[in-house]
């Protein structure tokens, strides 16, 4: 299962031009934003089976010259979500992002600290941003760790505030249920996907990926946190065995100084086997 926090960046394009020093903006141009723009995402994933991996956490802070960010600028800075309306499937978007005469910036914030409650405190340790095309720069933040956090409990993040937002900030978010009793059973109209729902949240979302042996995503299908889906016969591309990931989506907004928006995510999965 999968548990996700995120933050902001991805690529494509020419060349990006930068400004040195106090060199006047081009006429008509927008400068740089004053607030960023934060996701954080937290996965975590167990199965099939008792395997367990390690929780992976990823913190972006986005700022975009010239204008908001959108999805191409997420989609640059590798934090958009490929997830169908609910109620439909779709195999995974693989097209390339293109943000044109802007540039993407990943701010330093200092120390990023996740911290949950009866578990240890993770440090999310900066990383340069890789982009060979010169759309993005600055860095990300990036931990795996065992037992982030425990479910459906309390979560802090905090930073110590650096060079591109020198004030701090700390905020708290509270993280999903686990997904559980996860079932799937080869049905006239395709797989009967089924998961506990109890106390479910109306704000959560649920989508499944349908797994190829090799493994790769060939499938994405999406729902309410219902309990229940259908993957169709129809869409299954001739796959008829390999792996389904059932995964809880669960996201929470937030605001600090100099962010706005900010968004930290949560994505729980659990990996179960099929066969048609």
């Amino acid at each position: 299962m999968r548990a996700s926090l995120l933050l902001i960046g991805a690529a494509s394009s020419s060349t990006l031009v930068a400004c040195v020093g106090a060199a006047p903006e081009p006429v008509g141009s927008d400068p740089t934003s004053s607030t960023a723009t934060a996701i954080v995402v937290v996965e975590r994933t167990v199965g099939p089976g008792d395997a367990v991996r390690g929780d992976a956490v990823i913190a972006r802070f986005v700022r975009v010259r010239q204008g908001a960010v959108d999805d191409p600028a997420l989609r640059i800075a590798g934090v958009a979500e490929d997830i169908p309306a609910p109620g439909t499937c779709s195999a995974p978007s693989e097209g390339d992002a293109v943000i044109q005469g802007r540039g993407v910036e990943l701010l330093d914030v200092g120390q990023v600290v996740l911290t949950g409650e009866g578990s240890k405190s993770t440090v999310l340790l900066p990383r340069s941003m890789p982009d060979p095309a010169g759309v993005v720069s600055g860095v990300f933040y990036s931990s795996r760790s065992s037992d982030v956090f425990a479910a459906g409990s309390g979560v802090s993040l905090r930073s110590s505030g650096g060079a591109d937002l020198l004030e701090g900030f700390s905020v708290s978010v509270t993280a999903p249920r686990e997904v559980g009793d996860v079932a799937v059973a080869s049905v006239a109209g395709g797989l009967d996907v089924s998961w506990d729902a109890s106390d479910a949240s109306e704000h959560d979302l649920v989508y499944v990926d349908v797994l190829s042996p090799a493994p790769r995503v060939v499938l994405r299908c999406a729902t309410t946190d219902d309990g229940h889906l259908l993957v169709p016969h129809g869409a299954l591309a001739g796959v008829d065995e390999g792996q389904l990931a059932v995964h809880r989506l669960h996201k929470e907004s937030f605001k600090a100084k100099g962010i706005e928006p900010g968004e930290v995510r949560f994505d729980v999965a659990k990996v179960v086997t099929f066969r048609r």
